[in-house]
């Protein structure tokens, strides 16, 4: 168990709520769009821990073979030529039910490690829910009216980058846009205080 681990566990959960939205979404919605583009962006994160857990098991057929061809199929993209293969996405919230002690018994231990990990998932979680809350709010109202516009909207806002071309004008918008922006703040503030923690103690190493 890593924080690598926790991270995937937590957006496995997250990719099972997004694919649940959809079933109460028109099809032809930008909204449904941008859920789909967060989708695509889930899967490319699976992928690479897929490729990253093949490459350091030990025994490389075996992990395909038990779990690896699931992680696999799980990282495909929610695209309507494969959308059966949505149903192997649920099948990873077992193998999260079976870590649950283990990720239980990690999280006591290595406290300072997990709330990183935690951290990711919040930002995540929060990225996808603000800029969805935005396009509802003002694709009939202001500026921000495709899926596209939204996630220019949201990384420019929670990388505090404020390019100004796309910005809310309803007061909902407006309050989202603060939230984000401060959760842009405190999460950037946590990595660059992870990544020195985690500099300092290669040097230490080596020293």
């Amino acid at each position: 168990m890593s924080v690598s681990n926790i991270i995937i566990m937590l957006l496995s959960i997250l990719s099972i709520f997004l694919l649940s939205l959809l079933f109460f979404i028109p099809s032809d919605s930008e909204v449904y769009r941008l859920i789909t583009y967060f989708d695509f962006i889930l899967c490319i994160i699976f992928l690479f821990d897929f490729i990253n857990q093949l490459r350091k098991a030990k025994n490389k057929w075996r992990y395909f073979y038990t779990v690896g061809w699931l992680d696999l199929l799980s990282s495909i993209p929610m695209v309507s030529e494969f959308r059966f293969i949505r149903i192997f996405r649920v099948f990873r919230i077992f193998r999260i039910i079976k870590s649950i002690n283990l990720l239980v018994n990690f999280v006591k231990v290595n406290k300072a490690a997990s709330l990183y990990g935690f951290v990711v998932f919040v930002v995540f979680t929060s990225l996808i829910l603000s800029t969805t809350a935005v396009l509802f709010f003002e694709k009939d109202v202001g500026n921000i009216t495709t899926a596209e516009e939204a996630l220019w909207w949201s990384f420019i806002t929670i990388t505090t980058v404020g390019y100004g071309d796309f910005y809310p004008v309803t007061l909902i918008g407006k309050l989202i846009t603060s939230c984000l922006i401060v959760c842009g703040i405190i999460s950037f503030g946590t990595v660059i205080s992870f990544i020195n923690k985690k500099t300092g103690l290669e040097i230490n190493k080596k020293e």
